[in-house]
């Protein structure tokens, strides 16, 4: 058996995955960062090449190295690693996968937090500052990803036709958002009047300084919002999770939903759905009527 370079090996992975499962350039990227990542971690680890990488010496030390990351985090990096020895295996690099029995994660994936409402006023009320009261409004009531809002631009809100502007979001798609009455009449008085004028930046959501607002920072402030008024685990995601599922609720049009959250599946849009558990208990309950 030739041995194969890991960095070599990797190249030609993600080639295979670009040219030959055509995958797109958002999830090469994913791979190409993650898998770039465990070279590194090998590499110092002593493993030159593919053939160097054992279950003992790199799978589960590496497995330990991300237990302080979140569930899905820890399996994307896990399941990455894991099809490149797939791979490696299909072309006779290597016998066996070294992370064949890695577990993805140690526990039951919890279900995310969905707010209602008033829980989500609740966390508008409470917001340390407003620019992130408006940042925590736009993912309440538009369902923005936080990178997308993030990456709002001045030039992104049609005020007049009450729309928000995604320009290439996840997928590399454009979409047009409509603003509730709220949102847009909050949007625009924070750029009047609340939005540090500092430096010359397009951007929506600064910092004093003038820097842009990092997602950290935003998660940080809702972790503890929720832990101290609502006794909950929240991050900005979840507040898209809360409005798709507000919706879905509303009107059970799964297709308008996906159009919205930008998913190119509704496959997708139904992991984002959650009913609560007393409206499963009625419905169930419904079948004996």
């Amino acid at each position: 058996m030739k041995k194969m370079l890991l960095n070599d090996a990797i190249t030609v992975y993600l080639k295979d995955l670009e040219l030959r499962r055509e995958k797109p350039e958002t999830t090469l990227k994913s791979y190409r960062n993650t898998l770039r990542r465990f070279e590194q971690f090998a590499l110092e680890r002593g493993a030159v090449y593919i053939q160097d990488v054992t279950e003992k010496k790199h799978a589960v030390p590496y497995k330990q190295s991300i237990n302080d990351k979140a569930d899905n985090t820890v399996r994307s990096y896990i399941m990455a690693v894991r099809s490149l020895f797939t791979f490696a295996m299909e072309r006779r690099w290597v016998k066996q996968n070294p992370f064949s029995r890695i577990v993805t994660r140690e526990s039951v994936q919890k279900q995310p937090t969905i707010l209602s409402r008033d829980q989500l006023n609740t966390v508008l009320y409470h917001a340390r500052n407003t620019t992130l009261y408006t940042i925590y409004l736009v993912g309440g009531d538009a369902g923005l990803r936080i990178s997308e809002i993030l990456n709002l631009e001045l030039n992104h809100l049609d005020f007049e036709n009450s729309i928000l502007i995604v320009l290439k979001g996840k997928g590399k798609k454009t979409r047009l958002i409509p603003m509730t009455p709220r949102l847009a009449q909050e949007l625009k008085t924070y750029i009047e009047k609340d939005r540090p004028n500092v430096g010359d930046s397009n951007y929506v959501f600064l910092m004093p300084s003038g820097r842009v607002v990092q997602a950290n920072f935003v998660n940080e402030d809702l972790k503890q919002i929720a832990k101290a008024q609502l006794g909950l685990h929240l991050t900005s995601h979840m507040l898209r999770h809360s409005f798709a599922t507000t919706l879905y609720n509303q009107s059970h049009d799964i297709l308008a939903v996906a159009d919205l959250l930008g998913h190119t599946s509704t496959k997708t849009t139904e992991r984002y759905l959650h009913v609560s558990q007393e409206r499963s208990r009625k419905l169930i309950e419904g079948l004996n009527e």
